[in-house]
C-alpha cells in the first residue's frame, strides 16, 4: 500500500545526507529513515484524528454500527467515502435477536465528500445500533498537502538532530509531542482542512 512519503523523498527534500548526521552509510542511513517516516505519519495521524495509515493509497475499510433517526441520515466516522459497500437495517424488534438485512442502494444515497448517508423508504426495527454501513474512506492518492507536511515535518527532525546536543543516533526515539520548533506553523496550515472534529456516534 505505501507510505505517505518514502525515503528517497525525504532525502531530496531535506537534502541532508548520510553524512551531516554522522551515519556509517547510506543503508544505515535509510534504515533510520524509514523508522522516522513511520513515526512522522504516525504523529500526522494522531493529529488529525484518523486511523494509522489513513492518508494511504486506496484508504481503508470500515464497519460502523449507528442509532437510527427519524430523518434517516447517518454520519460516517470517516470520510471522504470512496466506496459504500453496504447499508444494513435490523429488522428485529425490541430484545429481538438481531436480523441485519441488506438494502438496496435504490433506498439510500450518499454525500460521500461529507460521509453522509441518507437512507429512504426504509427502516429498522428499532432505534439503537439498528443501522450497520460497511464502506471505504480516505484518498485514491496521498494529498500533496499531506505529503508536503509529512516531508516538513521530517526535513525539521533531522534539523533538529544536526542542531541537537544531544544526538542518538540509531536508537532515536521522536515522541508524539514533538516540539513546537519542528511542528510549525506551516505543518499546522498544510493539515488545517485535513484535521477531523470526531463525529457523533449517536
Amino acid at each position: 500500500m505505501g507510505n505517505y512519503i518514502s525515503a528517497s523523498e525525504v532525502k531530496q527534500y531535506s537534502n541532508i545526507s548520510y553524512q551531516d548526521l554522522g551515519f556509517a552509510s547510506e543503508t544505515e542511513y535509510e534504515t533510520f529513515l524509514d523508522d522516522l517516516i513511520n513515526q512522522v505519519e504516525a504523529f500526522i495521524d494522531d493529529y488529525c484524528r484518523v486511523p494509522r495509515g489513513f492518508y494511504r493509497a486506496g484508504g481503508l475499510s470500515f464497519t460502523e454500527i449507528h442509532d437510527w433517526n427519524e430523518d434517516g441520515i447517518i454520519q460516517a466516522r470517516y470520510y471522504p467515502i470512496l466506496e459504500l459497500v453496504r447499508v444494513e437495517l435490523d429488522l428485529a424488534g425490541i430484545n429481538q435477536p438481531a436480523n441485519w438485512t441488506e438494502i438496496s442502494s435504490a433506498y439510500y444515497y450518499a454525500k460521500n465528500e461529507y460521509g453522509i448517508i441518507k437512507i429512504v423508504g426504509k427502516s429498522p426495527g428499532h432505534v439503537e445500533n439498528s443501522v450497520r454501513i460497511t464502506y471505504t474512506a480516505g484518498y485514491s492518492a496521498v494529498p500533496e498537502d499531506i505529503k508536503t507536511a509529512a516531508l516538513t515535518l521530517a526535513k525539521n527532525m533531522l534539523l533538529s538532530m544536526m542542531t541537537s546536543d544531544e544526538i542518538r543516533i540509531g536508537d532515536l526515539t521522536i515522541e508524539p509531542q514533538t516540539p513546537q520548533e519542528v511542528f510549525t506553523a506551516e505543518v499546522k496550515t498544510l493539515l488545517a482542512q485535513y484535521k477531523r472534529r470526531l463525529a457523533s456516534t449517536q
